[in-house]
């Protein structure tokens, strides 16, 4: 009889329904799509780098080397040096919102240099737009532009 068989043999002598096959094929597939769900989940996770909270803002301030500043209360024209010493080392600079008194970390999201935007202000006062981001008592500045404020 031609036709199409709903009975295959394996090579172990067992027969197997197409239908068992079929479900196993559906089995697969639920999971590559469940593993495709996780993955585009991750990527978007990432994107937003898992910035918990975050928004548009400009802050007005002085430019720090957050290290000494925490260490040693250092900033103002008198700490300049030490803090561009600092810059050549790889510590990010930061604002010390003149308000408030907050410290805003440089936080480069696109991969570049933290302190290509602030290194040419060091401990001056100016304004800062950029995209805050706050996560686990953590707050930084994505510098969008900087300039000074006599």
């Amino acid at each position: 009889m031609k036709g199409i068989s709903l009975m295959k043999r394996t090579s172990i002598g067992k027969r197997t329904s197409l239908m068992k096959r079929i479900s196993i094929g559906k089995r697969t597939l639920l999971l590559l799509i469940a593993a495709l769900v996780s993955v585009i989940g991750a990527q978007a996770q990432h994107s937003r780098h898992g910035s918990g909270e975050s928004k548009d803002v400009t802050i007005i301030g002085e430019v720090i080397d957050p290290v000494c500043y925490l260490a040693h209360n250092a900033k103002g024209r008198e700490h300049r040096q030490c803090a561009e010493q600092c810059v050549k080392q790889g510590i990010s600079l930061a604002v010390l919102e003149e308000k408030t008194e907050k410290v805003y970390i440089s936080l480069p999201v696109d991969h570049t240099n933290p302190n290509a935007k602030l290194k040419d202000f060091i401990a001056e006062k100016v304004k800062v737009t950029g995209r805050l981001y706050s996560k686990g008592g953590l707050t930084g500045i994505h510098v969008k532009t900087v300039e000074r404020v006599p």
